[in-house]
Formats: C-alpha cells, sequence, structure tokens
C-alpha cells in the first residue's frame, strides 16, 4: 500500500522552544545538516522530513530508523535494512510531506500560484500543453498546470533519475473522469498516479508501482512525530 503523511511547519517561536528535543531524535549527521541552513524555514523543513519520513516508515515496517538514510546515485534517500520498504519526501510553502510504500515512490506538493509560462511550455509534452491551451482562464490554467508538475514531478522522483529524464520525454493524460494517468510507454507502464485534496492553495500527487493508495492525506503535528 502506499500511504501519504504531512505535518506543517511551526510558528518562528515554537519552533525555537522545541528544535532541541526534534535534534535529539534525528541521527548526529542530519542534525548537522538541518543546523548548517541559513534560514530557520529550511532547517525546520529539514528536520520535520527526517522525523515525518522515520513516523511513515514505523507505521509501514514497525520500526523506527534511527540511522541517516542511504542515498542513490542520484540522491534518493532509501532506509537501509528495512527491504521492501520505501519512501518519499518533499516540501513546499508551510508543508513537509511524505510517501510510502511497497515499492518505488515518489511524491511531490507544490505551493500553487501563477504559472511561470516559460516553464510549462518548455518543459511539457505537447499533449499537456495542449491541456494549457484549453484552460478558460488564468486561474484555470494555474490549476491545470500545478496538476501536471506535481504529477509529473512525482514519477521523476519515483524512477529516481533527477534532471538525467526530461519532464517533456513523458506525457501525463488526464481522463474523462478528471483523473490522471502515464501515456505508457517502456519506462512508465508500471506506475500509477493519484492526485490528492489538500489544503487550498497547495496540489500533491504521488507517484507509485503499487496502486493501492490511502485515500486521505494523515495530517500530524510535530507531537506525533517524536517518539516517546
Amino acid at each position: 500500500m502506499t500511504r501519504l503523511f504531512a505535518c506543517q511547519l511551526l510558528d518562528e517561536a515554537y519552533f525555537e522552544k522545541m528544535k532541541p528535543q526534534m535534534l535529539s531524535h534525528v541521527p548526529v549527521s542530519c542534525a548537522d545538516k538541518a543546523l548548517s541552513y541559513y534560514h530557520s524555514n529550511d532547517t525546520q523543513r529539514h528536520l520535520i522530513g527526517e522525523l515525518l519520513a522515520r513516523y511513515a516508515l514505523k507505521e509501514s515496517s514497525g520500526i523506527w530508523h534511527k540511522e541517516p538514510f542511504s542515498t542513490g546515485d542520484k540522491g534518493k534517500p532509501h532506509p537501509d535494512g528495512l527491504n521492501g520498504t520505501h519512501f518519499n519526501v518533499s516540501h513546499s510553502g508551510h508543508w513537509v510531506v511524505v510517501a510510502v510504500s511497497t515499492d518505488i515512490v515518489g511524491v511531490d506538493v507544490e505551493h500553487v500560484r501563477k504559472m511561470p509560462e516559460g516553464v510549462a511550455y518548455r518543459y511539457f509534452s505537447e499533449p499537456e500543453k495542449q491541456l494549457l491551451d484549453a484552460a478558460d482562464n488564468d486561474a484555470e490554467k494555474a490549476h491545470t498546470f500545478f496538476s501536471l508538475w506535481t504529477l509529473k514531478e512525482s514519477f521523476i522522483k519515483a524512477i529516481g533519475k533527477g534532471l538525467t529524464k526530461s519532464l517533456s520525454s513523458f506525457t501525463v493524460i488526464r481522463k474523462d473522469d478528471g483523473n490522471y494517468i502515464l501515456l505508457p510507454d517502456p519506462e512508465t507502464k508500471d506506475f500509477h498516479l493519484k492526485s490528492y485534496t489538500f489544503e487550498e492553495g497547495y496540489k500533491l500527487a504521488v507517484c507509485a508501482k503499487d496502486a493501492d493508495f490511502d485515500d486521505k492525506v494523515n495530517i500530524l503535528n510535530i507531537d506525533n512525530l517524536l517518539p516517546v
């Protein structure tokens, strides 16, 4: 099964109060990396991502993963010793999200804003550009763009190829029922997509080989993420 977990950033004062406890529950190397960021929100995103991933893995495997995550050639993290358990992390705005699955998985969350025209028409395939051009107004165009963008990013993150895989080299199709699928090709044929209704102003999408998706996103707070 593919499950989704999300946690909001804390307000600045509460984060400063909770930071020592948060740092104490991640490996030293993760704590050091978190503290290396210049901006407090980046420190917080890193710490919440580490804690949320460990919470999600514990929900899936029953084991709190104490060691630093290993990374693949393109930087995708993996929990050593938990065979058959995969995860991925994304953050945008004031949200951090984690997907955990029985097979490879990718997740992307984005804060919706005005559609970046140059990005869309440079990195989208022709059928995707046609979807954008069919939008009635700027708001609908932004809605369509970020739906497609999060779905495409989730696939890129699932396969773990990073920028070596062109976003325009594969296509996301919107079906008549409003759901999305990947246009089948040798690389996409075993993957499934799902978009989630999330907080207003955000888009969230997951790509996984396991087609059994959670019905909803599990919203957590920082107290849920700190092991007792």
